[in-house]
C-alpha cells in the first residue's frame, strides 16, 4: 500500500503533474457512474463548464460524509453492547472517521472556490439547472452512498475511487482547453483555508491533484479491507 503517492502538501510541477494525468487512463466507471456522467452530460451539456464542475464537487462530499457517520454509527454499535469491543474494531471506525472528515473538507474548498470564481466572472445559473437539479441529485446521492457504505465498505470506497479518478482527469481536461488561465491571477476569500495559486490554471490543477489523492486513499483502503487490489 506504500505504492501510493500523495500531493498533499507537496511542492510540485503543476504542470508536469497535469501530463502525467492525462497520460495515465481513467478508472473505468460502474454502472452507477455512467449513469450520472449521462445525466450531467444531458443537464448541463457536454462541455466542461464550471457550472457543471459546482455540481461535481456538491457530490463529491457524501461518500466522505457517508463515511463519518456510518464510522460513528458503527461506534455506537459497538459499544452499546454488553461485550468489550477490540481495538482494531476502534481503529477502523476512526480511521474512516479521520477520512471523512478531512475529504470532505477538501471538497467543500473546491466548492466554494469555484462558486466564488463563477461570481467573479459573472456566471449565473437558472432555477432548474442552479437549485433543483443539485438538489434531486444530491438527495440520490446521499442516500446511496451511506447505502453503500452501511451495507459493505468496501462498495464505497470502490465507486469513490472510480469518481475521483474521472474527477481528476475532467480538471485537468478543463486547464488544457482554456490556456488563457495559465496568465490569469486568481483571488478569493476561501485561500484562507485552500493553499493559494498563482493562477486559475494551477487553482484546477491542484484540485485535481486532490482528487487523485482521494482516489488514491479509497484504492487503499479498499486494499486494506479486502486484501486485494481493485480492478
Amino acid at each position: 500500500m506504500a505504492k501510493y503517492d500523495y500531493t498533499m502538501g507537496k511542492d510540485l510541477d503543476l504542470k508536469a503533474e497535469q501530463e502525467r494525468t492525462l497520460q495515465a487512463p481513467v478508472m473505468t466507471a460502474n454502472f452507477i457512474l455512467k449513469m450520472m456522467y449521462v445525466m450531467m452530460d444531458v443537464l448541463y451539456g457536454f462541455k466542461r463548464t464550471l457550472p457543471k464542475f459546482k455540481v461535481i464537487e456538491l457530490l463529491a462530499r457524501y461518500p466522505y460524509w457517508a463515511w463519518e457517520n456510518g464510522a460513528y454509527y458503527r461506534l455506537t454499535r459497538n459499544y452499546a453492547r454488553a461485550a468489550f469491543t477490540a481495538k482494531d474494531a476502534s481503529d477502523y471506525a476512526l480511521r474512516h472517521i479521520e477520512m471523512g472528515r478531512h475529504s470532505q473538507d477538501n471538497e467543500q474548498w473546491h466548492l466554494m472556490l469555484i462558486e466564488d470564481i463563477m461570481r467573479q466572472k459573472g456566471m449565473t445559473q437558472g432555477v432548474i439547472r442552479g437549485f433543483l437539479m443539485p438538489r434531486l441529485m444530491t438527495l440520490g446521492y446521499f442516500w446511496l452512498t451511506t447505502l453503500m457504505y452501511r451495507v459493505k465498505p468496501e462498495w464505497s470506497f470502490a465507486m469513490n475511487a472510480r469518481f475521483e479518478s474521472h474527477a481528476e482527469h475532467q480538471y485537468m481536461l478543463l486547464v488544457k482547453e482554456h490556456p488563457e488561465w495559465e496568465d490569469e491571477p486568481i483571488e478569493s476569500e476561501y485561500f484562507q483555508h485552500y493553499p493559494k495559486q498563482h493562477s486559475l490554471a494551477d487553482l484546477f490543477r491542484r484540485i485535481g491533484l486532490d482528487e487523485r489523492d482521494h482516489m488514491n486513499g479509497s484504492l487503499e483502503e479498499y486494499e486494506r479491507i479486502t486484501g486485494r487490489e481493485l480492478q
